[in-house]
């Protein structure tokens, strides 16, 4: 069988490349991946082949808390088991947990069904087992320390210590002037309004993943911070909602950008600011057009480099009428 584990091959949708060392990844996460390759194929589950819907092994994420040294793992499969899974799991909790990974220990194994039917909705079902149900990492800004939980859904910068000086830019930006009330757009688990929240009124986050937001609340409570709440639900739905006046407005949306509505609702708040979080230059530029349509400019835009040697670069970018 032709098994392969690692990323892919550019321009090739459904070809996976083998990766057995990757530069970007610590030592630890690519030790744990060709244990779990060798595993899998002497194993003999079949791989998920996405072209025509069939099989069982989708993918394996692992998670790292740089400031913790805690380590995450989810098998994401479907949910056409084969007929030996039962066995064959408990043995790969077992191996898991043999693996040396020095300083860093695994505290956390997933099983992950991502189950996706023509003609049905799609389905996520969680497993945790073997662990804790979230990893806890921690963020330094400054001489503020917060502390995360990360359970497997929930979106959290996979590179802890340039978040921070990417966080460190939206700080920067956002307390340039008193703030009072802050819509944190697109939260995830809370990490930009949590650190916010320290220095305004408060703070209001909206997010669609309903996994980050239970994280978030639980992150408010870890750091006792009670000028915080966060609500689930799609931002642009959400959004209609919100009766509360802003004096700043951070956003943080995926690839995509923000839609229109979004913009012409955020627009109605008539907020002096807007600090854009963004990890795809071209749709912040596109949507900093629109913004200028209502009478934003563009003060100040700081590129962070998240991925040495890639062309991943997120920017904070900061709009003032």
């Amino acid at each position: 069988m032709n098994f392969t584990l690692g990323m892919h091959v550019p321009g090739r949708r459904f070809d996976i490349m083998d990766l057995e060392e990757c530069h970007l990844q610590s030592e630890v996460s690519y030790k744990i991946l060709n244990e779990i390759r060798e595993f899998m194929r002497a194993l003999t589950w079949p791989p998920f082949k996405y072209s025509c819907g069939e099989g069982f092994l989708k993918g394996i994420f692992i998670r790292e808390g740089k400031r913790t040294n805690e380590v995450m793992i989810n098998l994401k499969t479907s949910d056409d088991l084969p007929e030996d899974f039962d066995e064959g799991i408990e043995k790969f909790v077992k191996m898991l947990m043999e693996i040396d990974t020095g300083d860093q220990k695994i505290v956390s194994i997933y099983w992950i069904k991502d189950i996706s039917k023509r003609g049905q909705p799609r389905k996520v079902v969680e497993k945790l087992l073997h662990g804790k149900a979230a990893l806890h990492e921690e963020m330094h800004i400054g001489e503020e320390k917060l502390s995360f939980d990360i359970r497997p859904q929930s979106f959290f910068q996979v590179n802890t210590l340039q978040a921070e000086i990417l966080y460190s830019q939206v700080l920067e930006m956002a307390l340039n002037k008193p703030q009072k009330l802050v819509f944190d757009l697109f939260c995830g688990t809370g990490t930009i309004g949590l650190f916010l929240a320290k220095h305004v009124e408060g703070v209001l986050g909206v997010e669609l993943n309903e996994s980050a937001v239970i994280a978030a609340r639980e992150n408010a409570l870890k750091n006792k911070i009670f000028n915080a709440d966060f609500f689930l639900g799609d931002v642009g739905k959400v959004l209609h909602t919100m009766k509360e006046r802003p004096s700043l407005i951070v956003v943080d949306p995926p690839r995509a950008g923000l839609t229109g509505k979004m913009i012409n609702k955020i627009n109605d708040f008539d907020c002096n600011q807007i600090i854009y979080v963004s990890c795809n230059p071209a749709t912040l530029a596109r949507d900093c057009q629109f913004f200028a349509e209502y009478g934003y400019k563009v003060k100040k835009v700081q590129p962070v480099d998240m991925f040495p040697h890639t062309y991943h670069v997120e920017n904070v970018c900061l709009l003032e009428r």
